[in-house]
Order: structure tokens, then C-alpha cells, then sequence
């Protein structure tokens, strides 16, 4: 076990956040619905670093596990605050959510307590009595290590291989840093002197996949579409596809991959329904692209990041595919 290293670039962690940490015995994390390996890295080894201090959590999280690389993480999360737990009256930390909705259906377990938020969009809902909010991070495990940091918590082995996760799996395995920021690179050094390996990330990120999800991926990726002449590419995923192959074998991040490498292409949709009335959407724009698909997913009541980001669009397949273009050719041909 090491303790982190100094690093450049520290982001400004909220007196208020550790004070409350300190002054708090028991706590509960939660995390957004349809968790991704960031969400639940951190609520992991933030609660690993409660625990080290002597302090009581209880990890929710609203789940579904189905996602591939998640896929063995549902046993470290319960569906509720136990009774006896609340009554503690514990301080409650939601993690990655850009809006309250986002904990949905847990956030009326944890009416009248204290909130603080650990979160790293840009664009959202501002609540929560306590507010970490660090846009310019590219992870929230980015944000819980710098927290241990200022703790003075040693990073062991496992919290390391997490915290890595975390930042690979928000950054494209590290395909979105761009120049100028080596507090990045730094964290990655300091991990793998820990006992995290890239490696076994990797594979666990991208490797081990069923041959149905490369037929999923090869039927999404013959369906694309090259809208106002390449600069977006836009798929999606139907109902009955969304039943037949279910959310283990889809593999979201090479399908953007993928698309993102066209030439002139700038930005990535990917539509999927979930219900006969509703579609997820995902956003992705290419390194060099200007667009704020932030803002984008935002005007539909979602958030993220400038690069990527996600809402969810309460109509039928057609019409959220008009919505969607109607939409980016605002930002597009500006």
C-alpha cells in the first residue's frame, strides 16, 4: 500500500465535504441509475476509505448490473438503507449525478438527510447541501483519489485497480486526454506503482465479449447513417433488438470507437428503445470536433460531458431520431 503522490493540477476539494466527513460516523453512497465502471469504482473506494477511517456505509445503487463490464458487481450494493441505519441519521453522498432524477428510484430513501454530491459534468441540476463539482475531471475516481489524498488514506492494491477503471472506462481507455494534462498521467504512475494494472483493465473493459455482441455491433454499424455530408453519424437500436440481445451484449464504447475514426465525422449518435415510448440516447463527439453534445443531451433533459454524454427521450424510435437531427442541425450547420 503507498499514499498517493503530490500531484499537479489538484482539484479545489470543498472544506465543508471534509469537514463533513470527519464529522459524520455513518454514511451512505449512492450512485445513478444504470451504472457505468466510473459510478461504481468510486462508490466502492470512497466507501473503502470511510471504512478505513472507522466509519459505518452502506453502499445503493438502482442498478441494473447487465452492462458486460459490470457485470460482477451487483453483490456489493444493496436496494435499500436498512431501517436501523437511517435512523443513524447518516450523510448521504451521491456520486456521478448530474441531476437528482439520476438516483431514481432510491432519492426518496434518503429524504431528510444530508446530501453532498461528488460529480464531475458540466451541465445538470444543481442540488445537494454539499457540492464537489469539478468539471475539468475526467472521472470521478479522478475526484475520490484526491479525496484520500487530502485524508491521508493509503491507496491499496484493490482501491488502485478501481480508481484506474474508473478513469479508463470515462476516458475511452484514455483516448479522450488530450495535451496539457499530465495530473492524469500522474494518477496512472501512482496507481501502477500501487499494483493496478492497465492490462487487466483492458480486458476487462473490452475483452471476453460473446459473438452475439459482434453481431449486434456489425448490425448497428451497417445501419449507420451519414447525415449533413459525414460531419454526423447517427444509429440506433430497435425494441425488439433491445429483447433479443439484451444489455450484456452491447458494446457501446467500440461502436463509437468505430465511428468516431470516419473521416469528417464529428459527432456520434446512438439511439436505443427501451420501451415502445421511450429511447436512450447516447452522444459522442471526435477529438477534434467543437460541438457541446452536453448541451446537446441537456435541451433533452439529460447531461454529461462536453464529449459524451446522454438523455433519455420519453417517445417512439421515428420520432426521437427527428428530434435528435432537428436538434444537432442547430450546432452543426451554425
Amino acid at each position: 500500500m503507498i499514499k498517493p503522490d503530490k500531484l499537479l493540477h489538484n482539484p479545489p476539494i470543498p472544506k465543508e465535504l471534509i469537514e463533513a466527513i470527519n464529522s459524520h460516523s455513518n454514511f451512505v453512497i449512492l450512485g445513478h441509475k444504470n451504472p457505468d465502471a466510473d459510478c461504481l469504482n468510486s462508490q466502492l473506494v470512497l466507501g473503502s476509505t470511510l471504512t478505513y477511517l472507522g466509519k459505518e456505509v452502506v453502499l445503493l445503487s438502482p442498478g441494473p448490473f447487465d452492462r458486460h463490464e459490470i457485470k460482477n458487481y451487483r453483490e456489493f450494493f444493496h436496494d435499500t438503507i436498512p431501517p436501523d441505519f437511517k435512523k443513524t441519521n447518516p450523510l448521504a453522498i451521491i456520486i456521478d449525478c448530474s441531476t437528482p432524477d439520476r438516483i431514481s428510484p432510491l432519492e426518496k430513501q434518503i429524504e431528510g438527510l444530508t446530501t453532498a454530491i461528488i460529480d464531475h459534468h458540466a451541465s445538470g441540476t444543481e442540488f445537494g447541501d454539499i457540492r464537489f463539482i469539478s468539471p475539468k475531471a475526467f472521472s470521478v475516481t479522478f475526484l475520490i483519489f484526491h479525496i484520500m489524498k487530502v485524508l491521508d488514506i493509503p491507496v491499496s492494491k484493490l482501491d488502485a485497480q478501481r480508481l484506474l477503471f474508473g478513469l479508463a472506462a470515462d476516458t475511452g481507455f484514455f483516448r479522450h486526454i488530450p495535451e496539457g494534462r499530465p495530473e492524469i498521467f500522474e494518477m496512472i504512475a501512482s496507481l501502477s506503482d500501487a499494483g493496478a494494472s492497465p492490462k487487466d483493465v483492458y480486458h476487462t473493459m473490452y475483452g471476453e465479449r460473446s459473438f452475439n455482441s459482434k453481431k449486434l455491433l456489425g448490425l448497428l454499424l451497417s445501419r449507420t447513417e451519414r447525415l449533413f455530408d459525414g460531419r454526423l453519424l447517427m444509429t440506433w437500436e430497435t425494441l425488439d433488438e433491445h429483447t433479443r440481445f439484451g444489455e450484456k451484449e452491447r458494446d457501446s464504447e467500440s461502436l463509437y470507437a468505430q465511428l468516431l475514426s470516419v473521416v469528417r465525422c464529428e459527432v456520434v449518435v446512438y439511439i436505443r428503445q427501451e420501451k415502445e415510448t421511450s429511447c436512450t440516447v447516447g452522444f459522442r463527439t471526435a477529438a477534434n470536433s467543437s460541438v457541446d453534445v452536453g448541451r446537446i443531451a441537456s435541451s433533452f433533459g439529460g447531461g454529461g460531458h462536453k464529449k459524451a454524454s446522454g438523455a433519455t427521450l420519453e417517445m417512439n424510435l421515428e420520432k426521437a431520431k427527428t428530434a435528435v437531427i432537428e436538434l444537432i442541425a442547430n450546432y452543426i450547420l451554425s
